[in-house]
């Protein structure tokens, strides 16, 4: 058990770092443009929900790259695993190129579609279009996370980050307020620091002592295979990330101040959720490292082991929330009327950390499992129990505390159905056959 623990920490401590990165450029971005006015700070909300939901659509490539590695990993498979990152690679390219094309040619229509007020659209447009030319950047990170989480790695990319977080903050206030390039100079600013984690990626990988090189393109048997592993995944990230942005969406329709306010609490949300998913990512690495040596039993504890961890993690930030409510809201806007609206919210997303801490800790050990295909069909559910209740709240004129009444009512359908697949003994077996470039192995 104390083995075990220690195991834990030694991975999540680097990797609730490292996933800290994200957020932490958001909340950068958040202070800088918060100064500018609720405008910017409100189109800043909206271009990062659209980003959320057209990038962490296709985190299945770090998701997928983690499980896939770490069981062929713990079967000795190596060559497998240099051959599955190799290959995501690829994937993660041609997908980056595709996806930033589209966001930078479609970025008006898209704006408007999502129906925010006049004030937002220009200054939304600006910043998508100059974060398209980072989506293939993006995509590939993912990769790189993937492959070094799979072989236990959670050091390695806590250093990178931490690079790239020095040149996004020095950079976004340079531009933003040194140069006035407005929220232009937010969105360059992430644009470099994703290129300073791609970079050292290719250089560091060769580290990881997997055999990166001479793999070739995929074939469409290889694909298939890649298309097993990541399609309920997206899936999955995609209903989750929908209805988030149906939810932000929502918040433009209301006002400036409201879509402000929703940022304010969406970033605050995004940080708490990355700082718990370290504990998920050491729970997949392990989960996933045992069930390929074929050690069951150890994975099921593994699985008790977390949700406890899950469950102090997330009472630790509600406690921490809270007791921050009256400063936390203003180190990201100084605005009265959206400091008014977030304190009319702040209580409810604080407490429910105390229960999403349990969902994220036991996504990682059904992901470490690869049992994608249940957790995609209850995110659908919970999905689309947020996106209906967007547009009640909108209807009713709720406000933003009605818009995180229907964040919560979609993560207690995710705790609800986690917690009763770890109770049973299927989600153990999902994912007991290896998968080769023939298809599922038997081990």
């Amino acid at each position: 058990m104390q083995q075990r623990s220690r195991r834990i920490l030694a991975l999540a401590v680097p990797a609730t770092v490292t996933l800290a990165a994200d957020p932490i450029m958001g909340l950068v971005d958040t202070a800088v443009v918060g100064r500018l006015g609720a405008a910017e700070l409100g189109a800043l909300g909206l271009a990062v929900s659209v980003l959320a939901a057209v990038s962490w659509i296709f985190n299945f490539l770090v998701y997928g790259t983690t499980s896939t590695v770490a069981r062929a990993a713990g079967a000795g498979e190596l060559a497998l695993a240099g051959r599955r990152v190799s290959h995501a690679g690829q994937v993660a390219l041609a997908l980056g190129v595709v996806i930033g094309a589209a966001l930078l040619l479609g970025a008006p229509t898209l704006v408007r579609g999502l129906g925010a007020v006049e004030a937002l659209q220009d200054p939304t447009v600006a910043y998508l279009r100059i974060r398209a030319v980072g989506v293939p950047l993006l995509l590939l990170a993912y990769v790189g996370h993937g492959a070094f989480r799979g072989v236990g790695d959670t050091r390695t990319p806590l250093g990178v980050v931490v690079a790239a977080n020095i040149v996004n903050a020095g950079l976004t206030v340079w531009l933003v307020l040194g140069l006035g390039l407005g929220i232009a100079g937010a969105a360059w600013a992430t644009v470099a620091a994703e290129a300073v984690v791609v970079g050292a990626f290719v250089v560091l990988l060769r580290r990881t002592g997997l055999p990166l090189l001479g793999h070739g393109r995929p074939d469409a048997a290889q694909l298939r295979a890649l298309v097993r592993v990541s399609r309920d995944l997206f899936v999955r990230t995609g209903s989750l990330l929908l209805a988030l942005l149906v939810i932000a969406s929502a918040a433009a329709r209301i006002d400036a101040s409201t879509a402000a306010g929703h940022q304010v609490l969406y970033q605050t949300f995004l940080l708490v959720s990355f700082l718990m998913d370290g504990i998920a990512i050491a729970a997949q690495t392990m989960v996933g490292g045992a069930l390929g040596a074929g050690r069951v039993q150890e994975a099921r504890a593994i699985g008790r082991t977390l949700t406890r961890w899950g469950f102090v993690g997330g009472l630790g930030a509600a406690f921490v929330l809270l007791a921050g409510a009256g400063v936390l809201p203003r180190v990201l806007t100084d605005d009265p009327a959206v400091l008014a609206a977030v304190a009319g919210a702040w209580w409810l997303a604080s407490l429910g950390q105390a229960l999403n801490g349990v969902v994220f800790a036991l996504d990682g050990v059904l992901m470490g499992a690869e049992d994608f295909a249940y957790l995609r069909r209850w995110m659908l559910v919970a999905a689309a129990v947020g996106i209906v209740g967007a547009q009640v709240v909108v209807a009713l004129d709720a406000g933003l505390l009605g818009l995180w009444v229907a964040v919560q009512a979609m993560m207690l359908v995710r705790l609800v159905s986690v917690l009763v697949r770890v109770r049973g003994a299927d989600w153990a077996r999902v994912g007991t056959g290896l998968v080769t470039d023939d298809g599922p192995g038997q081990r």
